[in-house]
């Protein structure tokens, strides 16, 4: 099948899919896939019909998400019809409030593995990041991800500066013990909200943190996506798979990005962290335009897609630390 590159020669193999934007948690640094909460969303079939398009130009790896995708009763459905246009992985970020109740459905319609989101051991900490008391359902949704075969289990752990650093040795004694890997995913948001309240309090880059795990582990691989390290550390005897997603003003990660979205308005969207180059696809597959339109329109969308963070992002930033230093 033909590969679509972008004008930055980056090829796109992958597809977010948001299908809804509802969740039953409040985490206060959700991105929401770059969109606003409305209760809009694409039908499977129309799901399906975008994902057949994308897949004729070289799209073979889903992420489905949210909100939180196991609020819709279709999501078998969906993952279903998915499954029939692409051979490569299919996989869900979710909270994991669900999966002790459907973790086997969505393994048998066709889901591989999910990212499960984790943000604190802590049971306090974990309420007031999430809003709810649920930390012993995630866990039992963990153990229902590994007992259904959606694996490898990843957990998604947001670091927040003064919450929850402390935490990430304990994290990983988790990680060893039910054997998922832990993404440690640094906080991030767009240019214009750098100097927020909110993020100045949490944010907090991972370059020590990753330093400190690179001189403990006795392997590094790189996932293709955005050329992301997974480090493997010695734990108690055991080991913990230990994976870094640093997005700020990282060219790297940026230069190795070959994804694009799909919103729950039926709107690709060629970077998370812009909002004013959409692309329609839901009005012209509603109004049963052809085949040829919807390729046209993709393409489009994947070459409106350019770096967000680029080499003079960086330089910025290590002018300013080093700034900060001569004081």
């Amino acid at each position: 099948m033909p590969v679509v590159k972008d004008n930055f020669d980056r090829p796109v193999y992958s597809m977010r899919i948001q299908v809804n934007t509802t969740c039953n948690f409040k985490c206060f640094f959700c991105h929401m896939e770059g969109t606003g909460v409305h209760s809009e969303f694409m039908s499977p079939e129309e799901i399906e019909k975008v994902v057949e398009t994308a897949h004729r130009w070289g799209v073979n790896k889903i992420k489905l998400t949210g909100g939180e995708p196991t609020l819709r009763r279709d999501i078998v459905d969906i993952i279903r019809r998915i499954r029939k246009h692409v051979t490569g992985n299919i996989s869900m970020t979710t909270n994991g409030i669900m999966l002790s109740r459907i973790a086997m459905d969505l393994k048998e319609a066709g889901l591989d593995r999910v990212n499960i989101s984790l943000h604190s051991m802590d049971r306090d900490k974990f309420e007031f990041i999430t809003g709810v008391d649920a930390i012993d359902t995630v866990i039992e949704g963990i153990r229902a991800a590994h007992t259904a075969g959606l694996s490898p289990v990843k957990v998604n752990f947001v670091v927040l500066k003064g919450l929850n650093v402390d935490q990430i040795p304990g994290m990983m004694e988790l990680a060893a013990r039910e054997n998922f890997v832990l993404q440690l995913i640094e906080f991030e948001t767009t240019r214009e909200l750098e100097n927020s309240e909110e993020f100045r309090k949490y944010h907090m880059p991972l370059d020590d943190i990753e330093r400190g795990m690179a001189d403990r582990s006795v392997r590094i691989e790189f996932n293709d996506l955005h050329h992301r390290p997974k480090y493997l550390v010695p734990v108690d005897g055991k080991f913990a798979e230990v994976e870094f997603v640093k997005p700020m003003r990282n060219a790297e990660f940026c230069s190795n990005c070959t994804r694009i979205r799909l919103t729950s308005t039926g709107m690709l969207k060629p970077c998370l962290m812009r909002s004013d180059n959409y692309r329609n696809m839901i009005s012209p597959l509603r109004n049963g335009e052809s085949q040829d339109k919807l390729d046209s329109i993709f393409i489009s969308s994947v070459k409106d897609r350019e770096p967000y963070w680029k080499k003079e992002d960086e330089d910025e930033i290590k002018n300013q630390i080093f700034r900060i230093s001569k004081r």
